[in-house]
């Protein structure tokens, strides 16, 4: 398996751990380091709500009222760390009676420690966490629901990305705020589609024509390995799933019923394996090996003229390759545009104090705010929620940026299923299977329908 979709794996896999621990907590907020930012009260606060349904109280304090609040994240170093010192300084001073204890942690420690903290009643008061495993949070009472918080403050959930508001939501109700995203879109390198007599000014639109496209790109050398890859399914962050979604396919349907071997699926996968055949176990095995070895993208490094991969990679090129003449598309489908996003948000812990409840809030809407979101991708490059922040017009006059965003109005998250929460990294080793080992496409799929019916199984046993 390549490094990108082995980390896409353990941060799945990471991530479920994470959600499957939370629980509410209390009023202790041990593990937090000061830092000089600090916020101050919210001037209003909403009323409370019945234990089924967690949200911060009315006893929000007084606007010189001091309280202290911790923020737990992920950013211990470089831009984005400075950019959040930077930040809270600037909120404290907007806010001088909200003192904010802030505590950076390694991205791969983050969510066993975040979640060990909740389910221990010691979490911190806003927390940086997954949007896709929100209704686990939620359901259980860890996290405190934010209607009352945006509706007395006037907050407009249309200037967010409508994908991610709805991740938000569980039972009706917006749980915290997100505050960044992610989306896959398809890198070509125009130079190697002008050697082999391609348009640059049309990337492939549908799966014929990547297969054709990809065919032209291939190079061989002496030895008959691999010199530059013209697409691999195997490469980048394209994932199974996706490719079905553009294919009219779908895994789970409308009653949380498993579709795993839909027949729109079992055609998305045929085809990854024609693609993946084409160029063989040994000549790909051996490519891999000098991917791997890259430690960055091989699109980046020329061995890969096409690429379906995450808008991160545009902030690599222009850090490591700010020469490359490529170009940005949408991905490649068979009967409906479609895409993948995954995303970071902003919550509210259930720690039974609404005072800092209302504080962690006022620290979550100035996050989550234009201006702010601005300054967060010109600091990282990422996709923030934001959209008057996203689609700022310095960043769109950037066709390649402008795509990207464009993305987002069919792109889609893998869905939360409560009787299998991490079944999208289960179907992972599915997909390698298949385009590393030549397993039969119908029947590891068939396979996978298999063992998701009876996780569903086994969970409406528990419910019952």
């Amino acid at each position: 398996m390549n490094q990108k979709k082995s980390f896409a794996l353990m941060l799945a896999s990471a991530l479920t751990i994470a959600a499957l621990s939370a629980c509410g907590g209390n009023n202790d907020n041990g593990g937090a380091s000061p830092s000089s930012a600090a916020p101050s009260s919210p001037a209003s606060s909403p009323s409370g709500s019945s234990p089924a349904s967690p949200s911060a109280g009315s006893s929000a304090p007084a606007n010189d009222e001091p309280v202290t609040i911790t923020y737990w994240h992920i950013y211990t170093d470089g831009p984005m760390k400075d950019l959040t010192d930077q930040l809270l300084a600037d909120f404290h001073a907007q806010h001088p009676n909200i003192t904010v204890q802030q505590l950076g942690i390694n991205f791969f420690d983050y969510w066993t420690k975040l979640s060990t903290a909740m389910a221990a009643g010691s979490g911190p008061d806003l927390a940086l966490n997954d949007t896709s495993t929100v209704p686990t949070r939620a359901k259980t009472g860890a996290i405190l629901s934010t209607d009352d918080f945006i509706k007395r403050n006037g907050v407009n959930l249309d200037d967010y990305f409508p994908v991610l508001v709805d991740r938000m939501k569980y039972d009706g109700k917006m749980y915290g705020m997100p505050n960044d995203t992610d989306v896959r879109v398809l890198y070509y390198n125009k130079k190697m589609f002008q050697d082999a007599g391609l348009d640059p000014s049309k990337p492939p639109a549908n799966w014929d024509e990547l297969e054709q496209y990809a065919d032209k790109l291939t190079k061989w050398n002496k030895n008959k390995m691999l010199d530059v890859i013209g697409f691999s399914p195997a490469l980048g962050n394209l994932h199974l799933w996706t490719l079905a979604w553009t294919n009219g396919g779908d895994f789970w349907d409308d009653q949380g019923n498993p579709t795993f071997n839909k027949p729109e699926n079992v055609q998305a996968l045929q085809w990854e394996k024609k693609i993946q055949d084409k160029y063989g176990v040994k000549a790909m095995s051996a490519f891999n090996s000098q991917a791997n070895a890259l430690g960055y993208s091989p699109f980046i490094a020329g061995k890969a003229a096409m690429i379906v991969d995450v808008n991160n990679l545009y902030q690599d090129i222009k850090t490591r390759a700010p020469d490359l003449d490529f170009g940005v598309a949408p991905v490649p489908y068979a009967k409906t545009p479609a895409s993948w996003s995954a995303g970071f948000d902003l919550e509210l812990v259930n720690n039974k104090d609404d005072k800092r409840a209302a504080a962690a809030w006022e620290l979550m809407k100035y996050l989550t705010s234009a201006e702010v979101q601005v300054k967060i991708h010109e600091a990282s490059g990422s996709l923030v929620s934001n959209r008057k922040a996203a689609e700022d017009p310095k960043f769109m006059e950037d066709p390649n940026w402008k795509m990207i965003v464009d993305q987002m109005s069919v792109s889609r998250f893998v869905e939360y299923e409560e009787a299998m929460p991490s079944w999208h990294g289960n179907l992972d080793p599915v997909e390698q299977a298949v385009l590393n080992s030549g397993k039969d496409p119908q029947q590891v799929l068939d396979q996978a329908q298999k063992d998701a019916e009876n996780a569903v199984a086994n969970f409406k046993k528990t419910q019952s």
